[in-house]
This record gives structure tokens, sequence and C-alpha cells, in this order.
């Protein structure tokens, strides 16, 4: 597990001197927390997306940051768009407001860059099962 120290000034070179005394208690777990995101992001952003292992922050508030990746099924993870904070002592999500517009943007972002989706596959035809009758067709009645 990474800890990160967020709001630190420290000098670009030379000797840097970093105390840091904080106490606080950890009653959400990193997988509990990639869980709560991974869950918030199929209901609320896209099935595209999906949840990281997260690093504990620790800065004016203590949380675990979840990157959000994107992903498409014929390319695989296309890339982070993204970080979801939960707050260590109560799982409670930080920060949605904006954050789905955000994630579904930079989506957005990373797609233009992909190759064009190639079409539906063909399934070779000694794979095609021979003694298998065809699936009735269904018709539905027009709408009157």
């Amino acid at each position: 597990m990474s800890i990160v120290l967020d709001s630190y000034n420290i000098p670009g070179k030379g000797r840097v001197q970093l105390r840091v005394k904080r106490d606080f208690t950890i009653q959400i777990t990193a997988e509990e927390a990639r869980r709560k995101v991974n869950a918030w992001l199929l209901n609320e952003v896209s099935y595209l997306f999906a949840a990281l292992s997260p690093t504990l922050v620790v800065g004016d508030q203590i949380v675990w940051r979840v990157p959000a990746i994107y992903s498409l099924p014929h390319v695989g993870q296309v890339g982070t768009v993204g970080f979801v904070d939960v707050d260590v002592q109560n799982g409670e999500l930080v920060s949605l407001p904006t954050l789905v517009n955000d994630l579904q943007e930079k989506a957005l972002e990373l797609a233009q860059h992909l190759p064009p989706y190639p079409g539906p596959f063909t399934v070779p035809e000694t794979f095609v099962p021979k003694d298998v009758p065809p699936a009735p067709v269904l018709l539905l009645p027009e709408d009157e």
C-alpha cells in the first residue's frame, strides 16, 4: 500500500525534513473502498468503468484515492479517467456532484484516439454446430 502526503510544500531541490504526526482510524479497508467505488461506477457512470487498487492519501481529509479506468470490449483497458476519494472513517464517496461528467468527458477524450470498432465477429464455419436445428423465428404483432 502506498501513502501520499497531500498539501505539504517541499522545495524542488535540497534537503527536506518532514515530520508527520497524524492520528486517525481506518474503518474502511482499501478493498472495501475499491468495491464501493466499483459499484458506484457501475450504477452511476457506466459499465465500461472499473476501480483499481487505492492509495491512502493523508491531507486535510484522510481518504482512499481509487483510480477509475475506462475499458472497451474490443480494446481492453483504455486508460485512467480519474480518481474517486473514499473517506477512511465513514466510507462516504467524496466530491461526487461533478465527478460523473468529468469521468465521462475524459473517457470520450481517450476514445477519440482509439481505432474504430471492427464490427461483429463471425464464427468460423467449423465451429457452427451442424446437428442443432435453427431456432424458430419470433414474430411480434405490430402495434395498432
